[in-house]
């Protein structure tokens, strides 16, 4: 299987067309419509509907997201690998994260406990999936968000909070809520609400109605697949985002539409961006974690 048609296929999904995933890698959209076929071949299954200007994923294409994803992260670690014994640096990290806002809470306090002898390969996924690579090793620490609910494939896991607070209402502007100085859940109920996720899960939905049992329907809470999509939607008034408060200095910096509240309700609220390792990490992870305190 060709990795660069796997690359191409990753880059249209995130995307969502042909002519931007060809920017990508200096090609035209006839060549990746090309690397397509030659998958669809290869694999024997349909990944697109091809439709005037835009192509949709199939449901077989959505479901060969995560294994082509794997494929593309065991090849690149493992180039990085080889690449690294060439070079005989021998100590070397690998550290996922799940947003932006968690790769802030990695460099200002994971980062600074690392030595300069390492060498460390990041990855970016949502938060399951990191949890699956760290508990199959293929990766040493992840920073994701801890919501303070049962999780029982968290068991096998490690646990330190690296910030700690609780989840805010983000408001556009231009909504009445805005001038509130605390919001009730009760006055969101009737609203639609914007979550991130790279990729296609339920995760935060459950979290949402875990937290907030009784207030929202499934319906209601939609993904957006990035960050800056996520508070557009917010901005516009087209509904509302929750955010950690210890983000918020973050969050007011790059949006200026949208007005963030203390929630005034007796619901689980609390938040941490947590760091994860595996229990039977090895004395090196542990050294790491003992200088964190």
């Amino acid at each position: 299987m060709d990795i660069n048609n796997l690359k191409t296929f990753l880059a249209v999904v995130r995307y969502g067309s042909f002519r931007k995933a060809a920017g990508d890698f200096y090609i035209s959209p006839r060549a990746v419509s090309k690397q397509m076929d030659q998958l669809e071949d290869e694999l024997g299954i349909k990944l697109f509907e091809r439709k005037k200007n835009r192509s949709e994923l199939t449901e077989d294409g959505h479901e060969f997201i995560v294994t082509a994803e794997d494929i593309v992260n065991t090849y690149t670690n493992e180039i990085n690998r080889i690449n690294t014994r060439k070079k005989n640096q021998v100590k070397h990290l690998r550290l996922g994260f799940s947003s932006s806002n968690q790769a802030i809470a990695l460099q200002r306090k994971l980062l600074p406990m690392i030595d300069k002898e390492y060498t460390v390969d990041f990855i970016q996924q949502s938060g399951r999936r990191l949890i699956e690579l760290l508990q199959a090793g293929e990766l040493d620490f992840i920073v994701t968000p801890y919501y303070f609910l049962d999780n029982e494939e968290m068991k096998t896991l490690k646990m330190i909070s690296l910030f700690t607070g609780e989840l805010v209402v983000g408001i556009s502007k231009n909504s009445s809520l805005s001038k509130q100085e605390y919001v009730k859940v009760e006055d969101l109920e009737d609203r639609d609400i914007f979550y991130y996720s790279p990729v296609e899960s339920a995760f935060m939905q459950d979290v949402l109605i875990a937290k907030f049992p009784n207030h929202f329907k499934k319906e209601q809470i939609k993904r957006a697949p990035s960050l800056e999509l996520r508070d557009a939607y917010v901005a516009s008034n087209q509904g509302i985002g929750f955010y950690p408060s210890v983000f918020v200095d973050v969050e007011r910096t790059r949006n200026p539409m949208i007005e963030f509240k203390h929630l005034d309700t007796t619901n689980n609220i609390a938040y941490s961006s947590a760091l994860y390792y595996r229990k039977d990490a090895n004395d090196e992870i542990k050294k790491i974690v003992a200088k964190l305190g």
